[in-house]
Formats: C-alpha cells, sequence, structure tokens
C-alpha cells in the first residue's frame, strides 16, 4: 500500500498520518505535555470515524517527553455567571466521553504508546486503548482530587479497563505509578526500555499489517462484546464471528 500522509490543521494539535494500513495520531502540542483540548479532541474523533476499510489498526501517541500530561480546562473562568448543569456537561463532558468512546469502539485495534507523563485524561486516552505499551520512564496517574474534582470522566472511561481496586487507589490517593507498577496494576499492556520503544512499535505495527482487515475486525468485534454477554452468547457470537470472517476469505 502507498504510504499516504494526512496532517491535521495547526491549530487542533493532532498530526494524522496513514502509512501501510496503520493509522498514527499523534498529540502535538508538546510545549503543554500535549494537554488535551476540545480541538484535539474533534479531530481525534473525526480521523477515527471517518476510517477507511483499509485501515488495519489505530496508533496513539505524543509528541515530545510526555504522552498527555492531561487536559486544558474547558470551564468558564470564575466571576463571571454561574453556568447551568447543562452547560458544563456540554463543556466539559460530552467531548471527553465521546474521544473515549471512539477509541473504544473503534473498528480496528487501537495501540497507545506512552512516554513521560500519563495523567488523568493521559491515563484514560492510554488505558482505553486495546494495548497500551510504555517506555520504562512513563508515569501514571490520576490526580483530579488534587484540585478536588471528581475525575468521573476518566472512570467512566476505565472502568471496564482496569481493575476496580486499581482505578480506586489511583483515584483516592492519587499515587503515581511507574510503568512496571502500572503493569502489575493491570494499567498496561507491556513495558520496554527508552532504547527499545520505536522498533517495539514497529513490530508491532508491522504485525497488525500482516492481517487482513477482515480479521482484524473481527478481533476487535469479540474483544469489544463479547465481555458483556452470558457464556452461550459468547459462544454464540464467536461462531458468527468466525463463520464471516472465513467467508470473505473465498
Amino acid at each position: 500500500m502507498t504510504a499516504t500522509h494526512h496532517q491535521a490543521s495547526p491549530e487542533a494539535g493532532v498530526l494524522i498520518d496513514l502509512r501501510d494500513g496503520v493509522l498514527t495520531l499523534t498529540l502535538n502540542d508538546p510545549g503543554t505535555g500535549n494537554l488535551v483540548d476540545a480541538a484535539m479532541s474533534n479531530a481525534i474523533v473525526q480521523a477515527i470515524q471517518t476510517i477507511g476499510d483499509d485501515v488495519k489498526a489505530i496508533c496513539l501517541r505524543g509528541a515530545g517527553d510526555d504522552f498527555c500530561a492531561g487536559r486544558k480546562s474547558p470551564t468558564p473562568p470564575k466571576g463571571g455567571a454561574v453556568p447551568s448543569a447543562e452547560k458544563l456537561r456540554h463543556l466539559v463532558a460530552e467531548p471527553a466521553l465521546a474521544l473515549y468512546d471512539a477509541i473504544k469502539f473503534a473498528p480496528v485495534p487501537t495501540l497507545a504508546v506512552v512516554q513521560g507523563r500519563a495523567l488523568g485524561v493521559g491515563a484514560a486516552l492510554a488505558c482505553v486503548c486495546d494495548i497500551t505499551l510504555a517506555q520504562a520512564g512513563a508515569r501514571f496517574a490520576i490526580p483530579e482530587l488534587e484540585r478536588d474534582i471528581p475525575p468521573a470522566l476518566v472512570m467512566a472511561a476505565l472502568h471496564d479497563r482496569v481493575p476496580l481496586k486499581t482505578l480506586a487507589m489511583l483515584v483516592y490517593t492519587r499515587e503515581e505509578l511507574s510503568a512496571a507498577d502500572a503493569l502489575g496494576a493491570g494499567l498496561i499492556s507491556y513495558v520496554v526500555s527508552a532504547e527499545d520503544l520505536e522498533s517495539t512499535t514497529a513490530r508491532w505495527l508491522a504485525s497488525f499489517a500482516g492481517n487482513s482487515t477482515v480479521a482484524l475486525r473481527a478481533c476487535k468485534q469479540y474483544l469489544t462484546h463479547a465481555p458483556s454477554m452470558s457464556a452461550t452468547g459468547a459462544s454464540a457470537f464467536a461462531s458468527h464471528v468466525i463463520g464471516t470472517a472465513l467467508s470473505a476469505r473465498y
């Protein structure tokens, strides 16, 4: 497949690159630690929702020293009129939840590649992906309660991705976890040295590129939907998925 490049508008703060069936989305505001704002969220959601049939995987990254240090506050400054709960839901909740859902329910496998800080929204973005590869120096935390803000949106993203004990510990204590501790706590999938991060990323993405879109999307469908099914339903769905995937080979 010929390499194709797309870049989001500079104000969006997201680089979008399609190469050999892999769509790479790079948070590109390294001066702030890649703090996410509404424009960046919208760019990622739009890119995922409009992927073509030839896309086999999505890779989420951050430029510079950090993956994502959190979110730029979308709340109106104090001193003006008190915003309604409905306005705050629109400004604060909806963009973040749309972003998490777009990644979680993307039709293809998603890989987060994490270095440096992954804090709050950054931790959610890293861990909501199907596979999370972290450099040994990466750090994970959910610090919102330090500002007396309940991290409900991050919890909504992760409640079905990480053990509840792990999520509760991160939320209440605000403890920062090393990559090794995050691996042990079930937040991430794999840890590599800084020297091996790019080669491991390339190897894993190459493994996606070697498969058909039908097979990869069938795996994603099963991993997305089967956990909420009964044992009987999960078996029936497996039969449907394999039958549909194999029929595409003829």
